[in-house]
């Protein structure tokens, strides 16, 4: 893809298995908007760094860490922290997240690889961020479950076949389930996403449901306010 610009930021994802797609800007748009205080944030699988950087805008306090095992994304990112409007808030890690011990993190993120059946990717950078070998939703909840301050939050974006088995694996580690958002292609139709919020401790749980388009086909109203003020087009 090259070059993507933002409103307020730019993301150069060349090099890069996978490129910057419409999940990761769903999903930081929603995960962060009612945090705007964080202080410590962590971006599992940062890849380019699009969610890290989203995690700056949003929250003008946080120092935000993106944890990258690919060495070209990792670059990439790199790169991509330093040319942005928050290079002294960002800083990536390169190396495999489960190795990162720094801290008790007080928010972790991450858009994980969910093609974890199936055909192999040609290139090895390509299946590493497709295919869940080092990170899938076993082993980021795993990682929350240590790594979570007592009033910590993880997020994360999968399809909506794993509804089921992600809640189960969280309530097995001790994480309670806080806000989950059903992401539908239109009214009416099944969920094709689901955005999780999970925490240490008990919460009212919130379920919502957001559609992409309505039954127009034009990009829903919803939709619209969660991801204008980081699109310049859409």
């Amino acid at each position: 893809m090259g070059v993507f610009n933002f409103r307020q930021f730019k993301v150069d994802d060349s090099g890069c298995g996978m490129k910057i797609c419409s999940d990761s800007v769903l999903l930081g748009a929603w995960f962060f908007a009612p945090y705007p205080h964080a202080q410590n944030i962590t971006d599992v699988g940062a890849g380019s760094g699009v969610l890290s950087l989203m995690a700056a805008q949003m929250c003008p306090d946080a120092v935000v860490t993106g944890l990258e095992l690919d060495q070209d994304a990792a670059k990439a990112a790199k790169a991509n922290f330093e040319a942005s409007p928050w290079a002294k808030r960002l800083r990536l890690v390169q190396g495999n997240f489960a190795d990162y011990r720094a801290m008790p993190q007080d928010f972790i993120i991450s858009n994980p690889p969910y093609f974890n059946n199936g055909l192999k990717a040609p290139s090895q950078a390509r299946a590493t961020a497709r295919h869940q070998q080092e990170l899938s939703y076993d082993t980021l909840i795993g990682y929350a479950a240590d790594m979570l301050s007592p009033d910590g939050r993880l997020g994360f974006i999968s399809p909506a076949e794993f509804e089921s088995e992600i809640i189960f694996r969280a309530e097995i580690l001790g994480l309670k389930l806080c806000r989950l958002c059903r992401v539908s292609n239109r009214p009416g139709m099944p969920p094709k996403r689901l955005l999780w919020d999970f925490s240490r401790i008990d919460c009212p749980q919130a379920a919502t449901q957001i559609n992409l388009r309505d039954e127009a086909g034009v990009w829903s109203k919803d939709y619209l306010a969660l991801v204008t003020p980081f699109y310049t087009k859409i």
